[in-house]
């Protein structure tokens, strides 16, 4: 397996980083660049005590941290990984095998939930696990269309060539950087078999700012994009969906059949209100 370096963007993950930390260690990292902005719990002290993790403090913003990071690596390969997931041994390894092709920039695990005793969590996975099944349906790798970077690994000449992330994006910067991909031909791939475990939102507060933001910077990419405003859902097409997603949920269990239509809504309506204010917005 070829040498790779690791970024992580942290801040206040004191509870995930000792998972993140080991995983990359067991996957054979060859560096961990911990980009911090601004943590003020122990999530420092935690990563010092790492042997070859590189802290580099004081970097507001997920693009600027990620970008950072990958520029400062010394390895021809990149893998980006959030705080708050973690990989399992050999992760890394089955990865490589997909970027062989001269044409792929990068490849992507899919999420799976390190949290599925809490009920948000569980609703999330359950989310995942139908785009999934559809993003899946014909092949166990699939071009990625969102979250490349949760877990993932890239040709650190791929990211020169497209010049990284745009850091002026205060939200949603990895589907600004799919998009960079994807205007200069080369191909961001995701693969079924192989999983990062991510702790995802508990707590309601949670779940909607993070859908009201990913909206907000899909909305900016679309606005820069010429892309129209989205169109509203019809009535119909929402009872339709609600009544297809309600039959699937019943197969899995009584909470996910209970709360998951109206998870669907809550999730739905932040990221739309997010995304009218983004599209309005401007990239700083």
């Amino acid at each position: 397996m070829e040498s790779f370096s690791s970024v992580v963007a942290s801040r206040d993950n004191e509870e995930t980083i000792d998972e993140a930390l080991e995983g990359l260690r067991n996957n054979g990292s060859e560096e961990i660049l911990l980009v911090d902005g601004g943590s003020s719990d122990r999530t420092l002290e935690k990563a010092l005590e790492y042997e070859n993790v590189k802290i580099i403090r004081g970097i507001r913003g997920i693009a600027r941290a990620k970008d950072l990071g990958w520029r400062t690596s010394k390895s021809s390969f990149v893998l980006f990984l959030d705080a708050d997931a973690y990989i399992a041994n050999n992760t890394v390894s089955s990865l490589f095998t997909l970027l062989k092709e001269p044409n792929v920039a990068g490849v992507a695990c899919r999420v799976g939930c390190a949290n599925r005793d809490k009920l948000l969590p569980r609703l999330k996975d359950f989310y995942f696990e139908q785009i999934y099944a559809e993003q899946f349906k014909s092949s166990d790798v699939a071009e990625c269309d969102a979250d490349p970077t949760i877990c993932g690994l890239f040709k650190k000449r791929m990211l020169e060539y497209i010049d990284g992330y745009d850091v002026n994006y205060p939200y949603a910067e990895d589907l600004k950087l799919l998009s960079k991909f994807r205007d200069k031909g080369v191909k961001v791939l995701m693969t079924r078999n192989h999983v990062v475990y991510h702790y995802h939102r508990e707590n309601s507060r949670e779940v909607y700012l993070q859908h009201y933001l990913h909206g907000y910077g899909k909305g900016l990419l679309n606005s820069e994009l010429g892309a129209g405003a989205r169109k509203p859902i019809s009535p119909n097409l929402i009872v339709s969906y609600l009544k297809r997603i309600t039959r699937v949920a019943a197969k899995s269990n009584f909470s996910t059949f209970l709360f998951y239509p109206a998870y669907l809504v809550f999730i739905e309506f932040a990221f739309r209100f997010g995304y009218l204010r983004g599209f309005r917005g401007t990239v700083r």
